[in-house]
């Protein structure tokens, strides 16, 4: 039996070069998981290859199913706690506005990992895009635990400054313990569907990503109605399908079906230097979502000083909205993949000509979807909310935001090239300047020193979006995303 040091290997990559007919039975004696690692399977579909356009439709449409399906679901819980009232839409309204501050420490890990995983398997080191995948999981299942943790100490006090409604507290909190606890689960479902996506196998991640979404919806009336749990079955629903999620996808990674067979529980201790890696990539844009979150959060409590009708006017009227960012940020994590495997592969124009059809793409069906939320805006919100207040709140928010989310859209479809490259500062200093230089001032002048209604806050939102796109499309076209090392 040869000893290892006897393998012939890749100069490069350091992996060993399998004979003309794919065999290397000789592994198999010294190493089971390295022989795993020769006879990988081929790829489905090699986006380094072939019709860009194509590559874009394959890897977008089933992340914007994938993500239409969660934005659904998102829709279907607000609609079915609304049956409860306007104070648990509420609670629910201010309690994602909290949690979005903490998912940035997802975004980190995430976007950290999309750039390796594309990367890396764009240039066909399989062994270290098995790793990447494996650190990833184990990175984000420890942060959550102690954003989680976090979370459950800091939430009771910030939902006091948001609001002064102590039923809203209430039921915050009711909704807010479950979910954090279950926060390990929420972070590491992403992990699996940015697995599948950087590996080029965006159907794998939308058919888990529907079967965790049909899980959800299926519990959410039986939690909330039929076992009364109310406010609280909807966080135990979404507890669930998170977790089924996890578990179907770490199945799935070790079965061998898929573009990459990643045995999650063989060799998966933790390796500080990944780890790094997926950091250094990642913080900028998770400063990125905290700049984003936090403002986000701000804005929730300047809603709120209008009262707890333009609260429930604004918590329906951003998951309507989410219908237009679902086909973004399903084309941006499929064009993220794209972007990363062909500068992988040392194709920088396949790369840009992606992001650039990709774009296009996104202008169109949100121009489209925007034109029917403007038209049937009244007939949309009133599936949501029957209380005359907040309908009068709701569908100018709706009119509005119907043609900021395709600005909006095109900004995040365009990010797809830093985020795939890993070139993560750009969206950062473009929400820094956003959020804070342009957004909030608008806001805070439009309540304090115009004194107008909740109409100036969603104007000022709007302005912000239209500017954003600017600034993103002027820093894409520089081009140096494309020189990016990592």
């Amino acid at each position: 039996m040869p000893a290892p040091d006897d393998i012939k290997r890749d100069e490069r990559t350091h992996d060993p070069v399998i004979d003309h007919d794919g065999a290397a039975p000789e592994l198999a004696e010294l190493d089971p998981d390295l022989t795993e690692a020769v006879l990988e399977q081929a790829p489905t579909v090699d986006i380094t290859k072939g019709n860009v356009l194509k590559n874009v439709l394959y890897m977008g449409v089933p992340s914007m199913i994938g993500f239409g399906a969660m934005t659904i679901y998102s829709l279907t819980d607000i609609y079915w706690v609304s049956r409860l009232g306007t104070a648990p839409v509420a609670a629910i309204t201010l309690f994602a506005a909290i949690a979005w501050v903490f998912g940035s420490a997802n975004q980190i890990i995430g976007t950290g990992s999309v750039a390796l995983i594309s990367r890396r398997f764009g240039e066909k080191r399989i062994e270290d895009t098995r790793d990447v995948i494996r650190q990833t999981l184990l990175l984000k299942f420890g942060i959550a635990i102690i954003m989680g943790a976090l979370g459950l100490l800091i939430a009771p006090h910030v939902l006091k400054i948001m609001s002064d409604d102590p039923e809203v507290h209430r039921l915050a909190m009711s909704y807010g313990r479950i979910r954090f606890a279950f926060l390990p689960f929420m972070f590491t479902s992403y992990s699996i569907y940015t697995a599948f996506r950087g590996v080029g196998d965006a159907p794998k991640a939308m058919y888990i990503m529907l079967m965790s979404t049909a899980l959800n919806v299926g519990l959410d009336p039986l939690f909330i109605f039929g076992l009364d749990m109310g406010i609280a079955g909807a966080a135990w629903a979404t507890a669930v399908s998170a977790a089924a999620a996890v578990f179907v996808g770490i199945w799935l990674l070790g079965s061998g079906k898929g573009n990459i067979t990643v045995p999650i529980w063989t060799r998966f201790q933790p390796r500080v230097r990944v780890m790094v890696e997926i950091l250094r990539i990642g913080i900028p844009a998770g400063i990125n979502g905290l700049l984003r979150s936090v403002a986000h959060w701000y804005v929730a409590t300047l809603v709120a000083t209008f009262g707890t009708i333009v609260v429930a006017a604004y918590g329906v009227g951003m998951r309507i909205m989410e219908l237009g960012i679902l086909f973004a940020v399903g084309l941006e994590l499929g064009c993220g993949a794209i972007v990363g495997q062909n500068l992988g592969a040392a194709q920088k124009d396949r790369a840009q000509d992606a992001v650039v059809k990709a774009t296009l793409l996104v202008l169109l069906l949100t121009g489209i979807l925007g034109a029917i939320e403007v038209a049937f805006a009244p007939n949309i919100l009133g599936v949501f909310a029957d209380d005359p207040a907040v309908m009068a709140a709701g569908v100018p928010l709706i009119r509005l935001m119907a043609i900021a989310q395709i600005m909006i859209a095109m900004h995040i479809v365009l990010s797809s090239a830093f985020y795939g490259s890993g070139n993560t500062w750009p969206p950062t200093v473009i929400a820094a300047i956003i959020e804070w230089g342009v957004q909030i001032p608008l806001i805070l002048g439009a309540i304090h020193v115009l004194h107008t209604s909740e109409l100036g806050v969603w104007w000022s939102m709007f302005i912000a979006a239209s500017i954003e796109v600017m600034l993103t499309y002027f820093w894409f076209r520089r081009g140096k995303w494309k020189d990016r090392k990592v």
